[in-house]
């Protein structure tokens, strides 16, 4: 109504400050692009987000047109430009990075945009969608105009009213959100009160400043980076050190062994689950309903497993760098063209490798990083699967009955080959999990728990790998010939286990943590060894499997084979940003690479050990060592 009474000083405003028009436009455009992405309700709460978006996304050009209203010189009026510029020129690399991420740019795409990740989004990305980006951002460009009389704009001293009205906003939208889903909760609409913790992880998308957040991602410090291959030399180990290691179970000069000297399996799946703890199963843990994971539970049951599993490494990359590199300590070097991978090694033995995700293939430039990393024949993503004529991608990208029934595709394209394959899954992932199914066809003790929102998606978890399986026996593709692995890249964050507390074991406050780890098949023969209660971790997967296989393992991996540890001498090692992590059944161990206090004898011989680990897969044992 106030516009529509002025609507002649309105017009005459936008046609004056038109670039903080077209700035605010585009942002209210993004905003609802995302929500509708995101799934995201357009309630008050959104709306106040997408108001305080628009604020804090328009205010640097905002301020440059008041600053030239003021000084009216070529000097200010460049900076108006260049504000407006920039803009809209992040607002671009943004949204276009919403689109492979879900996410707002973050400063790993100064990692990952290089040539490689340029061309291929060049050589992806439909040529006319590339021109109209192009065309729109110039003709933008060419709207640029300042006003030719200063109105009223000028004469007031605004600029600092501008700032507060935009501090006021984010406090209003901040108190808000802090302060809605308490009130839900204590009206008793738990439920609620936990999903709307939930929308504001993505209503933040939609308040805040991409500048500012781009900026800071850019500034903020780095963890401190393995040092480089060249820094690296071979230390002997001392009698000492190697007596303490032996005391931990750890025998430098030992080797993994073979169990097999045939093929026992030609179809080999592991299924990789996104941050799934051990403890999510009501097999490890009674706080979780029997109704929830009941398939799970029986498997545990009836086929090998191991109890104390550790993630080695999180998140999902440097996961799976140890499960594939059997690595404890990650870093970008590890990715050269002559890595020595499990994907590699069993190529080298025949089998066809294959990689199949969930999400989209430019997300970390995984579609470039993940093939030159872990060396795969054929990677596979959420683009691909778009070509196959797959629908329904939401959010994180597709969801598991998706994933399984590709996998099964694949399986039977290859029916006559010898297979490894990897499936990576994203509904587990928090804080976003996902349940495929209503409430009415969920059991009423996952319904009713006021933190259902991890129940469903572990009762979805449960369901959908069952619904894999049954089709598996139908399409005859589980035999004795065939393996499947469940497992995950690692466990949840910490700080999203307070959302379920039913899981309220310690280990669960540490960034690595016990995970899943079953084999399934007809053909159970080569587990006969297999010690349920040994303590082991993802280093030790790539060993034990090609041991299981009768390959040799490379002498760069770093895990024992988990069919020939006695559980005396079993033990997991993890590493978490400098931090090593070790766990056997008599002695838990935490110690930080670098500092060098308070840290005892066992603590400075476990990191001998574990930098040596590192240094080992690029030189060798063949090198000099150092005295």
């Amino acid at each position: 109504m106030f516009c529509w009474k002025n609507i002649l000083s309105v017009k005459q405003a936008i046609r004056d400050y038109c670039p903080i028009a077209i700035v605010s436009t585009l942002w209210l455009g993004i905003s609802l692009t995302i929500i509708n992405s995101l799934k995201l309700i357009f309630n008050p709460m959104t709306m106040l987000s997408v108001l305080t978006g628009v604020l804090n996304n328009v205010i640097f050009v905002l301020l440059a047109g008041y600053i030239y209203t003021k000084r009216n010189n070529i000097l200010s009026k460049t900076i108006y430009f260049l504000s407006y510029f920039f803009t809209i020129l992040i607002f671009y690399s943004d949204t276009i990075y919403f689109f492979v991420t879900s996410t707002h740019i973050k400063k790993i795409v100064f990692d990952n945009l290089n040539s490689y990740s340029i061309t291929g989004v060049l050589c992806t990305t439909d040529k006319i969608v590339l021109l109209c980006i192009v065309i729109s951002f110039f003709f933008l460009m060419l709207l640029f105009r300042t006003p030719r009389k200063l109105g009223h704009f000028s004469k007031k001293n605004i600029g600092p009213i501008i700032i507060w009205i935009c501090l006021l906003a984010n406090l209003i939208n901040f108190a808000a959100a802090s302060l809605y889903p308490k009130v839900l909760l204590a009206s008793g609409f738990d439920e609620e009160s936990e999903i709307e913790n939930s929308r504001n992880l993505s209503r933040n998308m939609l308040s805040e400043s991409v500048t500012i957040n781009l900026a800071r991602e850019f500034w903020r410090n780095r963890e401190r980076e393995i040092p480089a291959t060249s820094q690296h030399q071979h230390f002997a180990f001392s009698e000492d050190e190697t007596y303490l290691l032996s005391e931990l179970g750890i025998n430098i000069n030992e080797k993994p062994t073979c169990t097999q000297e045939t093929f026992p399996y030609e179809k080999i799946i592991i299924i990789v689950a996104e941050s799934f703890h051990r403890d999510y199963l009501h097999f490890y843990n009674s706080g979780i309903p029997a109704e929830a994971t009941p398939f799970l539970d029986s498997l545990w049951a009836k086929f090998p497993h191991v109890d104390h599993y550790y993630a080695s490494n999180a998140p999902t990359t440097q996961g799976l760098t140890s499960t594939f590199l059997s690595q404890v300590i990650y870093s970008d070097e590890q990715a050269f063209e002559d890595n020595t991978t499990l994907f590699k090694t069993l190529e080298k033995s025949g089998y066809n490798t294959v990689f199949l995700e969930s999400t989209s293939q430019y997300y970390n430039d995984e579609f470039r990083a993940y093939k030159k990393r872990f060396g795969m024949n054929l990677y596979r993503a959420k683009e691909d699967l778009e070509k196959e004529g797959y629908t329904g991608s939401t959010g994180w990208g597709f969801h598991n009955d998706v994933m399984y029934e590709e996998t099964i595709r694949l399986l039977e394209e290859n029916r006559n080959n010898k297979i490894f394959l990897v499936t990576k899954t994203i509904d587990s992932h928090q804080p976003y999990p996902y349940c495929g199914f209503s409430n009415e066809d969920i059991p009423a003790s996952i319904k009713e728990d006021p933190q259902n929102l991890y129940l469903k998606a572990i009762y979805w978890e449960n369901m959908s790998l069952q619904k894999f399986f049954q089709d598996l026996e139908q399409r005859k593709l589980l035999d004795d010939k065939t393996l499947v692995i469940v497992t995950s890249d690692h466990n949840p964050h910490p700080s999203q286990n307070s959302n379920y507390k039913r899981l309220g074991e310690a280990d669960l406050s540490l960034p690595v943590a016990p995970i899943p780890l079953v084999f399934i098949s007809k053909n159970l023969q080569p587990f006969t060894t297999l010690n349920s209660s040994i303590f082991a971790s993802q280093i030790d997967l790539a060993p034990t499997l090609l041991g299981v296989l009768g390959i040799p393992t490379p002498a760069e991996f770093s895990g024992q084979n988990m069919l020939s540890v006695p559980e005396a001498q079993s033990y997991a090692i993890g590493c978490s940003g400098e931090t090593i992590y070790y766990w056997s059944k008599n002695r838990e161990l935490k110690t930080d690479m670098y500092s060098g206090k308070n840290q005892d004898v066992y603590e400075k011989a476990l990191i001998h050990w574990t930098e040596d680990l590192y240094v080992r897969y690029f030189l060798g044992n063949s090198v000099n060592v150092v005295k």
